[in-house]
Formats: structure tokens, sequence, C-alpha cells
């Protein structure tokens, strides 16, 4: 197994445009200013309130099947056949865990108990986004290291898309010590702190997958964050300008 171990200096970054795009704003439907200074604000207070942590590993792959991932180790992960075709060829499996803490999601609860619904659910999204800034420079930093090697990466995907049972996710915090991160996961599989996700991707695969965007095989159509995932397009480079600025 190589590994990175745990991941520090990640920053919290969250761009107020696109809360602002989840609640279906757009360049033909501008938010009022009132509506931006309260996003504004929630994106301050989300920043302000996210603890990042971080942990990312690497495993050999001893056998990709047409449905499943058999590890070294001899852990089996039942991926499916869309999943494991997205990772054909690969050599290891890398695996991510990745958390703003729950300090936000206290802080929500708090503010929902008060009645403060609209402030809630502003900061609930703000944390949100920012925990998708630090999915990114979790799989920058392992994007990275592929290319120094000379290999791609595939998809990030984890377990509850699409055919992958969501109870593979017991397997996945067997690989890695999530608990010296804070993050712990409970009977049904759900993960504590809930702002806390687990990311995996095939690396070494035999053919690049190009722009992959896993909303379009998503089936959850009615959902505030595919409106933004599809119809957007993502600029890394303005990401990292924003997470590296001069003088930093």
């Amino acid at each position: 197994m190589t590994s990175t171990g745990h991941i520090d200096n990640l920053k919290a970054w969250i761009d107020p445009q696109v809360i602002l795009a989840i609640h279906g704003y757009n360049d033909k439907k501008q938010p009022g200013p009132a509506i931006r200074e309260l996003v504004s604000g929630a994106a301050n207070e989300a920043m302000n309130l996210a603890k990042p942590r971080a942990i990312y590993q690497e495993f050999p792959i001893a056998q990709l099947k047409d449905d499943c991932l058999i590890l070294e180790n001899g852990l089996l992960l039942s991926i499916g056949k869309v999943i494991s075709s997205l990772w054909k060829g690969s050599m290891l499996l890398g695996v991510s865990l990745y958390t703003i803490g729950g300090t936000l999601e206290e802080r929500v609860s708090a503010l929902l108990a008060k009645g403060e619904n609209t402030e809630a659910l502003n900061l609930d999204i703000a944390g949100t986004v920012a925990l998708g800034a630090i999915g990114y420079q979790v799989q920058n930093i392992a994007c990275r290291r592929a290319a120094k090697q000379g290999i791609e990466i595939g998809p990030w995907l984890n377990p509850g898309y699409l055919d992958w049972p969501v109870t593979d996710q017991r397997l996945i915090f067997s690989l890695i010590p999530a608990q010296t991160i804070g993050v712990l996961l409970n009977d049904h599989c759900m993960m504590i702190p809930k702002k806390s996700v687990t990311v995996c991707a095939g690396i070494g695969i035999s053919s690049a997958s190009g722009d992959f965007n896993r909303c379009l095989h998503c089936g959850v159509e009615k959902c505030e964050y595919r409106r933004v995932t599809v119809n957007q397009k993502f600029d890394p480079h303005r990401l990292h300008d924003q997470l590296n600025p001069p003088g930093s």
C-alpha cells in the first residue's frame, strides 16, 4: 500500500455565486441585494465554521472483474458493471475521506431551533459547497501523484452510486483510519458528521474517461445540486486562483 495519509492545509473556499446558482439564480434571473447579502454572510460564516480534514490512501488491486473489484488484501468491493468499466485497467484504488467537521452542522441545528430557517438553509448549502472545495483539493493531490507516474485516474465515485451498495461504506471504513479525523459510520452506513464524504477512484485506467459527469448517470432528477453540476461548467483554474491568491 502507498499512502499520503492525512492531508493538511486544506481551504474551505466558498463562492457565493455557487450558492445562488443552487437557488436557481443565473444571468437571466438575478437576486436582489438582500439575498446577495444573506448568501455572502452564509458563505463567510461557513468558511469560519468549517474545520477541513482529510485522508487519502492507495491500495493495490488484485483483480477487476465485470462487476466487482478485489484488493490484494482480499477485500471485495461490489462496484457494479458501469463503474468497473469506467475503472478498467486500474492497478490501484485511491480512497479518500474528507470532512468539514461538525461545528457547522451544530450551528445549522441551532438556527432551525430558533426558527431561522432561511439562514439555516443557506448555511447548510454553504457547508456542502465548502465540502466540494475540500474534495477538489484532495483529488487534485491524487491526480498530481498519478501524473508524475504517467498514469490516468478514473472517475471519483462512492458506495451508493448506481449499483454500488451503500453497505460497502463499512468496507471503505475498514481500510482507512476515519476516526483519526473525527468521522464515524453509524449502523445505517451514514457518516457522522454529515458533511463528510468518501470517494474512490481507479488509478491506472486503460483509457481516459474524459469529462465524466456523475450527475448524467444519476437517477435523482429533482436535486438542486444536479442543476449546477450539469448546466454549469466547473472552472478548476478559477478555484485554484481563489485557493492560492498572490503572496500566499
